[in-house]
Order: C-alpha cells, then sequence, then structure tokens
C-alpha cells in the first residue's frame, strides 16, 4: 500500500521569485525547470534523494493551476505518495469507499494518474505514485 511521500507539489504565482526563496531556505540551487505546454505551467525542482518538491506556476489564465491560484492563492497543491502496488491501492480504496479521481473502475486497467480527492483529505490533493 502505501510507503512514503514521493513529492510535494506547491503553487506559486511567481516562480522566479519563489525560485529564489526555496533555493534560500534549502541551501540549494533548483535541480531543473521546465514549461509544460499541454498543462498550461511552468515547473521548477528540488530534489532529495528519492523525493523532491515541485514549485508550479500557471503560464497563462487557464489551466488547473491558474485556477487553483486564482481560487485558494499560493500553498501546497498535491502530495503525491507511493505506493507498491497501484493497481491494488486503488482496489483497496475503492473497497472502502475512498473518493477517487482519474479511477477508471473495476476490471478496467488504471491507464493515467489515480489521486484521492480532497474533500477526502481536508482539501489537500493526494497523488498516488508507482516507480
Amino acid at each position: 500500500m502505501f510507503k512514503g511521500v514521493d513529492h510535494i507539489v506547491v503553487a506559486v504565482k511567481d516562480i522566479d521569485a519563489a525560485v529564489g526563496r526555496y533555493e534560500t531556505v534549502y541551501g540549494t540551487k533548483v535541480s531543473e525547470r521546465r514549461d509544460n505546454e499541454a498543462a498550461g505551467m511552468k515547473m521548477a525542482f528540488f530534489r532529495f534523494d528519492d523525493s523532491y518538491v515541485e514549485l508550479v506556476s500557471n503560464l497563462g489564465d487557464k489551466g488547473p493551476i491558474a485556477k487553483r491560484l486564482t481560487e485558494l492563492g499560493e500553498g501546497v497543491h498535491l502530495v503525491a505518495m507511493k505506493v507498491d502496488d497501484l493497481e491494488k491501492t486503488v482496489a483497496e480504496l475503492r473497497e472502502k469507499g475512498i473518493r477517487l479521481v482519474g479511477d477508471p473502475g473495476p476490471g478496467n486497467p488504471i491507464k493515467g494518474q489515480v489521486f484521492v480527492h480532497p474533500s477526502v483529505t481536508g482539501g489537500v490533493l493526494t497523488q498516488l505514485v508507482q516507480r
């Protein structure tokens, strides 16, 4: 089932300013930066052994990060949890009645990402990650 934190995603309004702040706090340079045009976001990664912190900002006025920043402001957007068997974990969560996002339903293979709905976790979107 759950094996620990894979990564945390933090939504920020100004990614350049945020990278500077995080570099100061962490005492290290950003590991990688990239834009994801399809998702409408800019990303910056701080890698630590087998986990990382990802800063995200919007590339325009649309997309999930733009919406999140407008509605909720800056802050933790997502916590990604490592799981040892994604199919089994999703099946167990279904059995418990946990509300999921991206769940294709029983008997269907998981082809994308699956999340625990934020209404279940006090407002935190939780991604399930099997590496």
